[in-house]
């Protein structure tokens, strides 16, 4: 990938390749750096900070960073005051890392991205899973906060696919998280930036490069929603989003990127081409000493359909909760999960209503 942001990150060695050792020794998600201060880690949900390492200073930070970027990286970071990219390092793997201007000089978020992709067991319930996997065509939409693991369940995802499956597979994303490496299936991988304009275009030539999976970051706009409804009509289209409070939410939000005007429309598609949703939650367990992936799995069934296309999803919830087909609710996952912090259950019940609350 020598044309993508998947570059080494200074020398083996350095000193910030030594935080990123250190950050996967503590199994920490993140690594955040700030101006005059201790590196911090995210560790199982809870920030860490690092006293026995020294203070950061500003002009490190830009050190660590700016040499590393390429010209055209250096360019958008000045242009933007920001950059997102991913960066290989020998000793640490693949790194996420969002650098951002702040008023005491360049901030970094850096994402530690597993080094193994999980299996369907590691992640959730492995027959809906499957099934989604499995599906022809439509759209299927992983949503929740950020930091909620979504990337690693639609890698879980197109991963089995190309194991599994002969399937030709386009990912578009923003940046590249995962490398793949063609299985039984074909994937080309695709860069926003380096090798794609926009989400909107490349979906439009996968379609025409009749790929049978369409993987892209996010929805960003109308365009791309139009385009990914399309492309779902023919094609299986993965996608993420950030969302809270469920099925519900999630698909609201679908029709909040169009006007009033247009939304019956929207509404229409959205009920022919939707496929199934993931609304899901990193879940620290008791004492912040490992996390489980909690997740309320949506099948559009004849029913739900009906209500997305009739605008009543309020109803929604009341299907999923029948547990048809493989789908379960937020409750039914954490009801799951051994020993869940109850400040846990309290916020999940705060998103979703009091029903949480009952299962305590």
């Amino acid at each position: 990938m020598t044309n993508s942001q998947h570059l080494p990150l200074g020398k083996s060695g350095s000193k910030i390749e030594a935080l990123f050792v250190l950050a996967r020794q503590e199994k920490a998600s993140n690594l955040y750096l700030a101006a005059d201060n201790h590196p911090v880690l995210k560790v199982h949900g809870k920030l860490k900070k690092l006293m026995n390492y020294p203070v950061i200073k500003a002009k490190k930070i830009e050190n660590f960073f700016y040499s590393a970027l390429t010209p055209k990286q250096q360019q958008d970071f000045e242009n933007r005051m920001e950059v997102a990219l991913t960066y290989e390092t020998e000793a640490a793997g693949n790194i996420e890392i969002i650098l951002y201007l702040t008023d005491e000089g360049i901030g970094a978020a850096c994402r530690l991205i597993p080094t193994r992709i999980p299996s369907f067991k590691k992640i959730g319930p492995v027959g809906p899973l499957e099934k989604i996997a499995a599906l022809d065509r439509g759209l299927v939409l992983i949503t929740g906060k950020s930091n909620s693991a979504k990337a690693i369940t639609i890698a879980s995802i197109i991963n089995h696919i190309n194991t599994h499956l002969q399937k030709g597979i386009v990912t578009i994303e923003d940046p590249i998280r995962f490398a793949y490496k063609s299985k039984s299936s074909l994937i080309f991988q695709r860069e926003i930036g380096p090798h794609a304009k926009d989400y909107a275009g490349a979906i439009r030539t996968a379609m025409r490069s009749d790929m049978d999976v369409i993987f892209f970051t996010e929805i960003d706009g109308p365009e791309t929603l139009t385009m990914a409804m399309n492309a779902a009509e023919s094609h299986l289209v993965l996608t993420s989003s950030i969302s809270f409070g469920g099925a519900e939410w999630a698909i609201r939000k679908l029709f909040d990127f169009f006007p009033e005007d247009r939304q019956a429309y929207v509404r229409t598609h959205l009920s022919r081409v939707l496929k199934a949703l993931i609304w899901q939650h990193l879940v620290p367990v008791e004492d912040h000493t490992g996390t489980e992936t909690a997740m309320e799995i949506m099948f559009t069934n004849e029913k739900i359909a009906a209500m997305i296309q009739n605008n009543q999803l309020h109803k929604v919830r009341g299907e999923i909760q029948k547990g048809a087909g493989g789908m379960q609710t937020m409750e039914s996952s954490l009801s799951k999960i051994e020993h869940v912090a109850m400040d846990i259950w309290k916020m999940m019940a705060a998103e979703i209503g009091t029903s949480l609350l009952f299962a305590l």
